[in-house]
């Protein structure tokens, strides 16, 4: 198979990528800081949402395709590639939405209510054993806000006998149903029940017993029918976090509200509190760390920008991350690679901030915010300070699967 690298540089390659499988300790929380093995670790890394579950690659004939919603499972090759990717980055972690989010069409995790495809299960455990190998963590939405073909709240709310869907019924008041309807809690219990106890095919470890995933998020973006509402009702959250830390007790909550509830600050069972910066905003991140910190909580920036509006403003936004203690760290929108095992074409999504590491056609200004995106998470991680311009490691591809080092 043809090896290729990927370069972000024209100047000379970094030193070689580092590599090889480590033990991994749990993460756990003292105050507004994460410690691993009594440690301060940091959170940083991208947003890779389809792990678990693509919709951008028409696999070749005879592979799982659901072609209503374009849904196929990624290649192990494309997975694997991402781990190298992140550790190249100086990454510690990635935040996954179909790691946990795979309900409601034939290649979910749960196609129907109670209903496990098994199959579903091979990229995500792959995903998992290579985060592992690499000493990448993982940040694992549970369930999504919208009517993506990955699934979410909608999904729950049509098995619970409600007619909804985003495009026609997000304003409606319905669909709070999916926070208060005792059937459709019960049943959303049963679907995190079938992920969090779900036994890993390489590791032979339940992901409730597997450091590798160090938080469960209880959604991405959840609100209510009116946008930016922030309304995820603070029993509701409670509820779902209660019971995740029921079943894995060594796991960290994160509130998947859009947008820091000052209702929630006070429910103990949750960790993290999280927010977006679409646009990159200082002041209200500078805002929303005042207020975690103030309930004794850290702040984590879930999704981001990285490539709109200017520099300046992405730097100042690293550097609050980084000064701050209660700021643990931060998830740029989003990550690709190439459509491996093909190491000639890289996969594309539609929303324009996709970040392609090596590509030859970025433009001058990806490849320096990539840059910035390494110096950043390096400091965050390593506690180092490098060139902003600092050459960029090459990552091959495809990535070894059982590197010998790191």
């Amino acid at each position: 198979m043809k090896l290729s690298l990927l370069l972000l540089s024209a100047g000379a390659l970094a030193s070689p990528l580092r590599r090889g499988a480590t033990k991994l300790f749990p993460v756990v929380r003292n105050g507004t800081s994460l410690l691993v093995d009594g440690k301060v670790w940091k959170a940083v890394g991208p947003n890779v949402y389809w792990l678990g579950l693509d919709e951008n690659v028409t696999p070749p004939a005879g592979e799982p395709f659901y072609a209503p919603t374009r849904a196929s499972y990624p290649t192990k090759e494309r997975i694997t590639e991402v781990m190298a990717t992140v550790q190249a980055l100086g990454g510690t972690m990635i935040r996954g939405h179909t790691l946990g989010i795979s309900v409601g069409n034939p290649l979910s995790v749960w196609p129907e209510p109670g209903v496990v495809n098994e199959r579903a299960f091979e990229p995500i455990d792959w995903a998992v054993y290579q985060a592992g190998v690499y000493g990448i963590r993982l940040l694992v939405p549970l369930i999504d806000n919208y009517d993506y073909y990955h699934g979410g709240k909608y999904n729950f709310l049509r098995w619970g006998g409600f007619d909804l869907n985003q495009r026609r019924d997000e304003k409606n008041p319905l669909v709070q149903q999916f926070y208060t309807n005792a059937t459709i809690i019960a049943t959303f219990k049963d679907y995190i029940k079938t992920i969090i106890t779900h036994r890993n095919q390489y590791t032979n470890l339940s992901f409730a017993e597997d450091p590798t995933i160090f938080a469960y998020e209880t959604g991405n973006e959840l609100l209510g029918p009116v946008w930016g509402d922030m309304n995820s009702p603070a029993d509701w959250v409670q509820d779902i976090a209660k019971y995740v830390k029921s079943l894995a007790p060594q796991k960290l909550v994160v509130d998947g509200t859009y947008g820091i509830n000052k209702t929630h600050l006070g429910i103990e069972e949750v960790d993290i509190f999280s927010d977006h910066m679409y646009p990159v905003d200082t002041t209200k991140l500078q805002n929303d760390i005042k207020l975690v910190e103030a309930a004794g909580k850290p702040f984590f920036a879930g999704e981001y920008d990285w490539v709109g509006g200017n520099t300046a403003n992405l730097q100042s936004m690293f550097k609050i991350i980084e000064e701050s203690p209660a700021a643990i760290g931060d998830t740029f929108w989003s990550q690709f690679g190439h459509n491996a095992p093909d190491c000639n074409t890289y996969v594309d999504h539609s929303d324009g901030l996709a970040l392609q590491y090596g590509n030859p056609k970025n433009t001058a200004n990806q490849n320096s915010r990539i840059q910035l995106i390494r110096k950043h998470f390096i400091a965050m991680s390593q506690g180092k300070e490098i060139a902003p311009d600092e050459a960029l490691p090459a990552v091959p591809c495809p990535a070894p699967t059982s590197p010998s080092f790191r």
